[in-house]
């Protein structure tokens, strides 16, 4: 189905999450980043107030470690690494219900979403830059993994086409 307004993808992370602001109208992106918790729960404050968005529909979508089963852990960690993995997940894990939070208490709606599948060419099967160009407009020249997700996120929620080149 697709959607009018804004689409934001927020790829939680506990130092700087993915940002993707997704304009659905002119199927591009505005702003493709990273943000501070702060600074997004400032974020969160634009939207819910400024007037240009007050009569646009504006939906964030949040990867949501909950509806997902993925084990971070490999046979060859030992003790140690097995945990520090656990406490990583589960910080970016908590770093998501506080920004969901913060983000319903302004008004705003958040619908969780399901990490997605792993399946491009990049380290971990993450999309790379240059697969994410390929289809998505409006990304900036250079973007990270977390800003990428982001920008995934939103345009697999607008129902936009994915293209991929062999």
């Amino acid at each position: 189905m697709r959607r009018n307004g804004f689409v934001i993808g927020i790829d939680p992370d506990v130092s700087k999450s993915g940002v993707a602001l997704l304009d659905c109208e002119a199927m591009e992106f505005k702003a493709v980043e990273t943000q501070s918790f702060a600074d997004l729960v400032d974020y969160f404050s634009v939207l819910a107030t400024d007037r240009y968005y007050a009569h646009k529909s504006v939906v964030i979508v949040m990867e949501d470690s909950d509806l997902s089963t993925n084990w971070h852990v490999s046979p060859r960690d030992n003790k140690a690494t097995a945990a520090a993995k656990g406490r990583s997940v589960g910080m970016c894990h908590a770093t998501a219900r506080h920004l969901k939070e913060c983000a319903e208490a302004y008004g705003l709606e958040v619908v969780p979403i399901k990490p997605l599948r792993k399946c491009w060419k990049g380290r971990d099967g993450k999309i790379t830059h240059d697969e994410a160009a390929y289809f998505m407009r409006g990304l900036p020249r250079q973007t990270n993994p977390e800003s990428r997700d982001a920008a995934l996120l939103a345009w697999a929620f607008a129902d936009f086409p994915i293209r991929v080149k062999y």
